[in-house]
């Protein structure tokens, strides 16, 4: 009897075109015009860009992630009705035009055959959910805002699900079945040593670091 498959998804660069974390807080911000708090902050940030304080901190600690921490904390302050709100249009707006059709079908194509899809990523929950309900996928595990009495802390709810935090949350799951990766990142490379069938999924162009490792990789223009 042939074993159950699990599929694991990255999202951003590989469901969906671009990185979706900051980019969705930018939307919010984009739309939160008439909120001093928020713009006052989102100046800060720019400020903070334009001086390389993220890229000078980042040398000193690279594993931190300091620039989506900061990023995230213009939201603080905020109802959880209106980031969810925000949420819903920028899934509606920005994420489903933005889909990978290539991974798309293989996404429907796991689901046909009754496998364990899992969507696995470092963005955020909170919009990874409306992708997940629209194309039936039951399992995320993502990176999570922060909310208190449903007001938003500006920060992380947990560890950030990136790189071995991803190996921790999903490796549990890969005894006794068939694993399958589908990413575009050399930072899930940890995760891609660990499943039965690694595949980097590449824009354009074949990535290098794939090559040499001889994963098979699926390129989408």
């Amino acid at each position: 009897m042939p074993k159950p498959q699990l599929a694991i998804f990255d999202f951003c660069g590989t469901l969906i075109r671009f990185q979706t974390a900051d980019r969705y807080v930018n939307f919010c911000v984009e739309r939160l015009k008439g909120n001093k708090i928020v713009q006052c902050r989102h100046r800060l940030v720019q400020m903070m860009d334009k001086f390389r304080i993220f890229k000078i901190y980042n040398r000193i600690k690279p594993s931190n992630n300091f620039r989506k921490r900061v990023i995230l904390w213009q939201l603080k302050g905020l109802s959880y009705r209106l980031c969810n709100q925000m949420a819903k249009q920028y899934f509606e707006t920005e994420l489903l035009p933005a889909v990978v059709s290539p991974l798309i079908d293989k996404l429907q194509e796991h689901l046909a055959q009754n496998d364990r899809v899992i969507i696995l990523s470092g963005g955020y929950d909170i919009y990874i959910h409306y992708f997940a309900a629209y194309f039936g996928v039951e399992e995320t595990v993502s990176s999570k805002i922060a909310f208190k009495n449903n007001v938003c802390l500006g920060k992380m709810d947990g560890e950030d699900c990136m790189k071995y935090n991803k190996v921790r949350a999903i490796q549990s799951l890969m005894t006794g079945v068939t694993s399958y990766c589908y990413t575009d990142s050399i930072s899930d490379l940890p995760l891609l040593e660990i499943v039965d069938n690694p595949i980097v999924v590449s824009k354009q162009t074949p990535q290098k670091w794939a090559s040499q490792r001889n994963y098979k990789q699926i390129i989408w223009n």
